[in-house]
């Protein structure tokens, strides 16, 4: 009974506002229902995954030039892999898994300025095995040495919105936008 009471007192208070003021209030009232209506499976679970230490190996890429680096006179680089495991303890497939860790060459410099080392597109539940590329100068000295990798991805796939410094404006032979 006191459950219903307070909808038909609401129901009265919107019924009595202006036109404008109704559709305002009846619009707020539907995104509340409707987010507080999604089942909780909908929601992304955070997993963290372990990356398995005595797995990880690196290799020069099958094409040691680097992709997407320009080799001039004064910076050189080379294409390499990591390869290892990765273990999803979740029972549920995880996605976008952001790996992390330390990466340095034989004299012990940082090979990246960042902890993040690159990222698994999906994991099934248990090992897995992965392969990220990275590109190192071919100043920096072999082998490289990793330490402290782990990973964290989610259990749904998520709507990631598109790098603002991308245009995909189309235009049509004379140059106007279609």
């Amino acid at each position: 009974g006191r459950a219903a009471r307070p909808a038909r007192a609401s129901t009265v208070a919107v019924a009595s506002l202006p036109a404008r003021e109704r559709v305002a209030s009846l619009s707020a009232a539907v995104a509340v229902a409707l987010s507080l209506g999604a089942p909780p499976s909908a929601l992304a679970k955070l997993v963290n995954v372990t990356v398995d230490p005595a797995t990880l190996t690196t290799r020069v890429c099958a094409d040691p030039r680097a992709g997407g680096v320009p080799g001039t006179a004064t910076y050189k680089a080379k294409c390499m892999e990591i390869v290892g495991v990765a273990t999803n303890p979740s029972k549920e497939r995880v996605y976008n898994a952001d790996v992390y860790g330390s990466v340095r060459d034989a004299a012990n410099d940082d090979v990246l300025n960042s902890g993040r080392v690159g990222s698994i597109a999906q994991l099934e539940p248990g090992p897995n095995d992965f392969t990220l590329r990275l590109t190192v100068a071919t100043s920096q000295p072999l082998p490289l040495k990793l330490k402290n990798f782990k990973a964290q991805g989610v259990t749904t796939v998520l709507n990631a919105s598109p790098n603002p410094y991308d245009d995909y404006t189309e235009f049509d032979d004379f140059g106007a936008q279609k």
